[in-house]
């Protein structure tokens, strides 16, 4: 026989088998099945969502870059057009009967997209929900407060408030100043937090949950979150009661007993930070060792002409030697990296951006050469770099694996940042400071 007839024989001997084995390809691409329809569902529902996010995150950049009444609104019809879309897909979502789904990615994510937060609430309340939450941002970020001396200049939280919290060591005046501050910021914005909880308590029971905050905590994916939680706490307790008793004993020596009390609270204006969320501002208070050096490197920072930008190339550089990518060209030309000059109004609070493009990644802060920003510099960084690490990923995919999970990234990756060793090899500790030493490093 020909090798055609051969052929012949071969593909008509074997035709029932061939027909066989593709029938399980012709069973996967059934377009009319569910587990077809779900992943088409989707992978369009991504691409759509994450093109409306490339517009609304720029749209709410230029409005937090320049506080104006016409930036708000483009960004609030941006958001609006956004939480839409979202309840648009979440709803169609919601109609998959994920036991018939197979695959896992599918079912994750058509989980994720279930819950749709405050997109759930009917139109105008959405409209309104933005709304509110935009003047609330705008009423934290505008406020002003009169200075302790004069009471005739406006001061701001960047730079001025900040710095004072930092530096100042008169306990009158940090009072003065930490209560101004929540008197023309929490105080104005009390009325419209009011409303905001029950919007977003009347959000959660459209979504199936008992109140806001069990919503809050779904995308965390346990059942035992709270309890992780309080497991996690209780570890720490004993420790942060050592420190907090540590902290009341050298404010207490400082101020004395009539503005540190031997129990109750600690008086949060004290602590060197509005928040009173970090208490490295008052390390010359809280040295434990005073013969020894302290690493605090801001007096050096200063002295040898740091700038914001020098801050950030620094720590681009720290995460360069770790192996990791290169902050971007766009990074460099599109973030605002100090308090512009122009006397705008912007969210000065320290904050890193992804554009959802695959391209533009940005930070937003008002940075002060000291060693506090430069850590914080250093967290910033970190957000990016993880975003830069899964820009490619899908939609869905380009978040924090849960909404915890940033912060501790950012926060692991600037870890070595504070560190004698580090600010050595910045040239910003002298040779002669043993970093080696446990009471230094304490310090």
């Amino acid at each position: 026989r020909s090798s055609k007839m051969q052929s012949w024989w071969l593909a008509a001997g074997l035709g029932p088998l061939l027909v066989l084995a593709q029938a399980p390809v012709q069973t996967a691409l059934d377009y009319n099945s569910v587990e077809y329809k779900a992943k088409k569902f989707v992978d369009d529902a991504e691409e759509a969502m994450r093109l409306e996010a490339i517009s609304s995150t720029f749209a709410s950049w230029r409005y937090e870059s320049n506080i104006t009444d016409e930036t708000q609104k483009v960004s609030e019809a941006a958001t609006t057009k956004f939480e839409l879309l979202n309840k648009k897909f979440g709803k169609e979502a919601q109609s998959f009967d994920l036991n018939q789904i197979k695959d896992k990615e599918v079912v994750r994510k058509l989980r994720l997209m279930k819950n749709i937060g405050t997109a759930a609430l009917p139109t105008d309340k959405l409209k309104n929900f933005i709304s509110l939450t935009a003047e609330m941002g705008k009423k934290y970020s505008t406020a002003k407060v009169m200075d302790f001396e004069t009471k005739q200049k406006k001061l701001s939280l960047e730079p001025e408030l900040s710095e004072i919290l930092a530096k100042s060591r008169n306990a009158e005046e940090l009072k003065y100043y930490w209560e101004q501050w929540r008197e023309s910021s929490g105080k104005q914005i009390k009325p419209m937090y009011h409303k905001y909880v029950d919007m977003y308590n009347e959000a959660a029971t459209l979504n199936g949950f008992k109140d806001a905050s069990i919503m809050k905590v779904d995308p965390y994916e346990s059942d035992t979150f709270q309890e992780e939680m309080e497991e996690t706490w209780l570890g720490l307790k004993p420790l942060y009661e050592q420190l907090h008793a540590y902290v009341r004993s050298k404010l207490h020596g400082f101020y004395g007993e009539d503005i540190v009390k031997n129990s109750g609270p600690l008086p949060a204006h004290l602590l060197g930070n509005m928040w009173a969320q970090s208490w490295s501002n008052i390390a010359d208070i809280l040295k434990p060792y005073p013969n020894k050096p302290s690493i605090n490197v801001t007096g050096e920072m200063i002295k040898q002409g740091w700038t914001p930008t020098k801050m950030f190339q620094k720590a681009d550089d720290f995460f360069q030697s770790m192996g990791l990518d290169k902050m971007p060209d766009k990074f460099w030309s599109g973030s605002i990296l100090e308090k512009p000059a122009d006397g705008r109004e912007l969210t000065c609070h320290a904050s890193a951006w992804d554009f959802y493009n695959g391209e533009d990644f940005r930070i937003k802060q008002c940075t002060r050469v000291n060693q506090e920003d430069f850590v914080t510099v250093n967290h910033e960084m970190g957000h990016i770099q993880y975003y830069l690490q899964y820009k490619n990923q899908s939609y869905f995919y380009r978040t924090g694996a849960n909404p915890g999970f940033h912060e501790g990234v950012a926060d692991i990756l600037s870890l070595a940042v504070g560190t004698a060793t580090y600010f050595q090899r910045l040239g910003l500790l002298g040779e002669e400071v043993d970093v080696s030493d446990e009471q230094t490093n304490i310090n």
